[in-house]
């Protein structure tokens, strides 16, 4: 059968139709690809470690991985007999201090002040039987000035017990005080640090130690992350830079949920540049290009997520290209 040169023409001109629109079609979807700026990082998840700044035997661990806690509340607890015993120590050297403050206030008790006043009395009258017979030559210089004295050191003694101590001596007394309240209130903070508490809400996703074991200092007991939401630090070039705005909406997407498309926001592009190498287009050669740290957080996710998941981030058409 002979097929004319009509319908062969038509043939040829449907078929190369239909090769252009597949060719067109092919571009635009490799031109929208390409004229998207797409940055790959890693999710990141605000976790924080628990160290402890005591060192002693863990007496308690209340909590559990997977376990959900409050800001504030007790993960675990640690025991150190030396930090119990200086708080014995400081507490009755506090006691010791407010005894002593409160004599120097208060002063003599009333039978220190009646022996005081016999024993001044008792001077006085000795000293002027003394005094009469030195008069008249009949005791020598150094008895008189024995009775003199032991009458003034008694009359002194009466003097201080009915005026009670000094001002100095009040302070004094009183600053023994205040600095025996901040040794105990040290001890106080020291015991606190023995609780070991979240300093935030979030998930408990570690637990490094169990009970009865020697912590040091330092040493980290536990991991906590945080609610706050997920999010991804990538590094954007220079001259790419102007295709990403602060407050902006871009798209998400994880190799992980590779069925779905996410959603997040920049919230932060870092004023400290880091360095990355491009291929100049000109002859220089090669040349540094500085490249800048863009924080987005993610939107609402209900997936589970992991740090470390590998994220790419869509900031939409290049300018000037739709």
């Amino acid at each position: 059968m002979k097929v004319s040169t009509k319908a062969t023409s038509a043939i040829v001109v449907a078929a190369l139709v239909v090769v252009c629109l597949i060719f067109g079609l092919v571009s635009q979807a490799t031109g929208e690809e390409e004229s998207n700026l797409l940055v790959q990082g890693s999710l990141k998840l605000e976790e924080v470690n628990l160290n402890t700044k005591i060192a002693g035997n863990i007496e308690q661990v209340l909590v559990e991985e997977g376990d959900q806690v409050k800001a504030g509340d007790v993960i675990m607890t640690i025991k150190s007999t030396d930090i119990e015993a200086k708080k014995i120590q400081a507490e009755g050297a506090l006691q010791a201090a407010q005894a002593q403050a409160a004599m120097a206030q208060n002063g003599a008790r009333s039978q220190e002040v009646a022996q005081a006043k016999a024993a001044y009395d008792y001077a006085e009258k000795t000293y002027n039987r003394v005094k009469e017979l030195y008069d008249q030559g009949a005791v020598s210089g150094n008895t008189y000035d024995q009775t003199y004295a032991q009458y003034t050191a008694a009359k002194e003694t009466y003097n201080m017990a009915v005026e009670g101590a000094r001002s100095e001596d009040k302070a004094a007394a009183q600053a023994l005080v205040t600095q025996a309240q901040g040794a105990v209130a040290e001890v106080n903070s020291y015991l606190e640090d023995c609780r070991i508490k979240a300093p935030k809400d979030g998930t408990i996703t570690a637990v490094n130690v169990e009970v009865g074991e020697l912590v040091s200092t330092g040493m980290p007991l536990a991991a906590l992350r945080g609610n706050d939401r997920p999010y991804v630090e990538v590094n954007v070039k220079e001259t790419e830079l102007s295709l990403v705005k602060e407050g902006a909406s871009v798209k998400v997407t994880m190799p992980a949920y590779a069925d779905r498309e996410f959603t997040g926001t920049v919230i932060k592009i870092s004023q400290q540049p880091d360095f990355a190498t491009k291929r100049a287009t000109n002859n220089n050669g090669e040349f540094d290009v500085l490249s800048y740290a863009v924080k987005v957080e993610l939107d609402d996710l209900d997936v589970d997520t992991y740090a470390g998941m590998t994220v790419v981030v869509d900031f939409g058409p290049i300018d000037g290209q739709e």
